[in-house]
């Protein structure tokens, strides 16, 4: 059994890492991909936003909302990873978590999460470090996990 599982995670990837001993290295054992997160907002829907005119003038705008998509899809994929970690929990795989990612989905995460997922969280970092190396992953995380 690992002493403890760090998830590396932004709203589209997320990298579930291993630590066997309280001060050793990182061994990576699962990822995971949400590509709905990555297509733009045009990408995602099946037709282009709609227009509007300007009250005053010949002004005209997109009505789009993508920054609304991509907050649901961030919240879908917190899910998918949620549903992954409690299921590492609840198979004894783990008896500590540390979340390292980008501030928004560390939020997602906590909302989402069971009670007995959520107690076993010894740690959060606000940083997204999905695309950095295992030992720069280790260098946000305490000496002693």
């Amino acid at each position: 059994m690992a002493l403890a599982w760090v998830l590396v995670a932004n709203q589209s990837q997320a990298r579930i890492f291993e630590a066997s001993k309280r001060a050793g290295n990182l061994n990576e054992i699962r990822g995971l991909i949400h590509p709905e997160s990555r297509l733009s907002g045009r990408d995602q829907e099946s037709d282009a936003p709609g227009r509007s005119f300007d009250s005053y003038g010949q002004g005209r705008h997109a009505m789009g909302n993508s920054s609304g998509l991509h907050r649901r899809n961030g919240e879908k994929f917190a899910k998918e990873i949620a549903h992954t970690l409690e299921r590492g929990r609840q198979e004894g795989h783990y008896e500590k978590l540390y979340i390292v990612a980008e501030p928004y989905m560390v939020g997602s995460l906590r909302d989402v999460l069971k009670t007995p997922t959520r107690a076993t969280i010894a740690g959060e970092t606000g940083k997204n470090l999905v695309g950095c190396e295992p030992d720069e992953i280790r260098a946000q995380l305490p000496i002693w996990l």
